[in-house]
């Protein structure tokens, strides 16, 4: 018999040529796409970074198929996982504290209570509204607590705010009415 000699490239040693066609210009997905938009939303929770960054690869680059119908754990052996290209569900990857799609727990996992755009932008909403109710006076102390970080010191402007309905002259006090009716009860007297 004789003996066959490998003519595989790349095996003795030799370096690989390079790309033989560069791309001239980046993939772009089309933005008035119905179905890329609705992808792109979708948040990427529990997943590990390295997980997170391919997933996202897949979202900008078109390659991203969602599920269209859930899929079974590998731990609970259940129907939950309706995230693609995960393999646990929500609360078996919570509970074991590892990545949804690699099951490695070393790494830094994105957590499940992520917000999606939508939460975030209605969430906006209610803060510009809320803002918008608010006095000068309120406006600008609840902000400067949101910066320091004092988070009971906003909430009870926003109880201030909606209790007030006057535009923030309460907070000056009963004053005003008691000056007023002392001038009245001056000029009874002087009469």
């Amino acid at each position: 018999m004789t003996n066959k000699v490998s003519t595989a490239k790349g095996k003795s040693g030799a370096q690989k040529q390079r790309q033989k066609y560069q791309n001239a210009f980046a993939f772009k997905p089309n933005k008035n796409n119905t179905a890329s938009v609705r992808i792109s939303l979708l948040p990427a929770q529990g997943l590990c970074q390295k997980c997170l960054d391919i997933v996202n690869w897949r979202k900008n680059m078109n390659k991203y198929k969602p599920l269209s119908q859930p899929k079974t754990c590998l731990d609970c052996k259940q129907k939950r996982i309706v995230d693609a290209y995960h393999v646990l569900c929500k609360p078996c990857a919570d509970i074991r504290e590892v990545c949804a799609k690699c099951q490695e727990s070393g790494k830094d996992v994105v957590p499940n209570d992520a917000k999606t755009p939508q939460q975030r932008q209605k969430e906006e909403q209610e803060r510009a509204a809320l803002l918008a109710s608010m006095s000068e006076r309120q406006r600008r102390s609840y902000l400067r607590r949101l910066e320091r970080g004092d988070e009971e010191g906003a909430d009870k402007i926003t109880e201030a705010a909606a209790n007030n309905h006057d535009g923030g002259w309460s907070d000056f006090g009963d004053d005003l009415d008691d000056d007023d009716e002392e001038e009245e009860d001056d000029e009874e007297e002087e009469a």
